[in-house]
């Protein structure tokens, strides 16, 4: 348990992109995202430095890459020329651009930099080529008012989706969208106006993933074809199908007598101005005090101010400790951050005289995993040192505790604190492992040491 000075995790903000338009990307993504796992412009080493793409979150076994193309819309009275003549420019340079940096990764995943001197490795490792899952995202600006005008009577703006359209053959369809890189190849075009939307609803990494993942096995439906009328409106079909016990949502199962699926303009604007859609934001409001959690850390872990608790595995460096620990608090979607952050809200402003408050955990979609919130008031009659390892240590022995308690649980993630209403705060964080069954002897052992500690209480059953 000690502080190290921490590599470079991403660039000043005034590096954040080399246009407007990938600085405006940039500062959707890092929100939605966090910046642990985002990275503007990331480079290889060919040609003395040749950038990979425009964006890049690496987030456990899914890599999001992203370009970013602001072309002007040409201004020419014959719409299929106009239209692939910016279709090129914007959106086939982007496609290609972004297969080859997936290619790229593939081959060479430790020949990616962080700077253009290619002299600061990507500080995340990537997963394995057998694990790895990569999106490919296009994000094209400056059709939206060509489109509009295009399709008239109060249009978008927003691309068409239509999954009959496969590359060279989008010169016939203006401002439809297919397969650019072929049939089956999945890319994500995104316009101006998607993008927010997007960034703005799914602005946790587990749900954007969530979102890409079932939206291209749902296009992906075999001998289904699909028009949707924007992006936005397949996000409503997707928002106004939410599944049970914190699972997130879904597009309905195709009927296997339907041939074509087609989605109209409208859906998406009807949720947006729904009290449904005003309660469920404003009742996900203290989720957002969760990404905070996450970034405070990662701004200590960037100074070299934040402590490393490590697991049993010495051979894990502090970056990977670091990194497991986040991730694992970042993999939950808005709807599970908002049950953790009212719960460690709650507990941090508990004015209970107890001098040790802790709280258990356990969501319904992911019953193998427990949280556990430690607050330990600080005894001012000992060095403030002296208190941070005692509270690390009661941290550890209440994970160890949860595991022999919980049933099915072989992941414990502790989070220790003052109360709030301490002259400060500081946070310890911790990971913890327990895939080897314990035999009864060894529970028993447990039980013994947890004792000993002051942590096992006489009323507790272990299972």
């Amino acid at each position: 348990m000690h502080n190290t000075p921490f590599i470079e995790l991403n660039k000043n903000d005034t590096e954040m992109g080399t246009t407007e338009s990938e600085r405006y990307l940039s500062k959707l993504a890092r929100k939605a995202f966090l910046n642990f796992w985002s990275y503007s412009n990331p480079y290889t080493d060919e040609n003395k430095g040749s950038e990979l793409c425009d964006f890049m979150v690496v987030f456990g076994k899914d890599i999001l890459l992203f370009s970013d193309k602001h072309c002007e819309y040409p201004i020419i009275e014959n719409d299929k020329t106009a239209w692939y003549r910016w279709y090129r420019s914007a959106i086939n340079k982007s496609v290609r651009q972004l297969s080859g940096a997936a290619s790229f990764i593939k081959r060479f995943p430790n020949r990616i930099f962080i700077d253009s001197e290619c002299k600061t490795p990507f500080p995340i490792p990537l997963p394995s080529s057998e694990n790895l899952k990569i999106h490919l995202i296009a994000v094209t600006r400056g059709s939206a008012e060509a489109c509009a005008k295009y399709w008239g009577c109060g249009s978008s703006s927003s691309l068409v989706i239509n999954t009959l359209i496969e590359e060279k053959a989008h010169k016939d369809y203006p401002f439809m969208i297919g397969w650019p890189l072929g049939k089956g190849k999945f890319v994500h075009v995104f316009d101006e106006l998607t993008l927010d939307i997007l960034l703005k609803e799914l602005d946790t990494a587990a749900d954007f993933v969530n979102y890409l993942t079932k939206k291209e096995k749902y296009l992906s439906t075999k001998d289904v074809g699909f028009v949707i009328c924007g992006e936005e409106e397949l996000l409503a079909h997707y928002l106004m199908h939410p599944l049970d016990n914190y699972e997130g949502f879904s597009f309905p199962s195709v009927p296997s007598f339907k041939e074509m699926v087609c989605i109209d303009e409208g859906a998406w604007r009807n949720f947006y101005e729904s009290d449904a859609y005003s309660s469920w934001k404003k009742f996900n409001e203290i989720s957002y005090e969760w990404d905070r959690l996450i970034e405070s850390q990662t701004s200590h872990i960037k100074h070299g101010s934040a402590a490393v608790l490590k697991n049993s595995d010495i051979s894990m460096n502090d970056i990977q400790a670091h990194e497991l620990v986040l991730r694992a608090m970042a993999d939950e979607g808005r709807a599970t951050r908002q049950v953790l952050a009212s719960n460690y809200n709650l507990i941090l402003r508990n004015e209970t005289t107890d001098d040790r408050i802790v709280r258990t955990i356990i969501m319904p979609n992911r019953r193998n995993r427990a949280y556990i919130i430690l607050v330990l008031k600080f005894d001012s009659s000992i060095d403030y040192y002296e208190y941070r390892e005692l509270r690390r240590a009661s941290l550890i022995g209440f994970c160890r505790a949860c595991r022999l308690r919980q049933e099915g649980v072989d992941e414990v993630i502790g989070i220790a604190s003052e109360q709030l209403d301490s002259s400060f705060t500081t946070q310890d964080f911790i990971l913890m492992n327990f895939e080897v069954k314990l035999t009864q002897k060894e529970k028993e052992k447990e039980v013994e040491a947890l004792k000993s500690m002051g942590i096992w209480k006489d009323t507790w059953i272990y299972v």
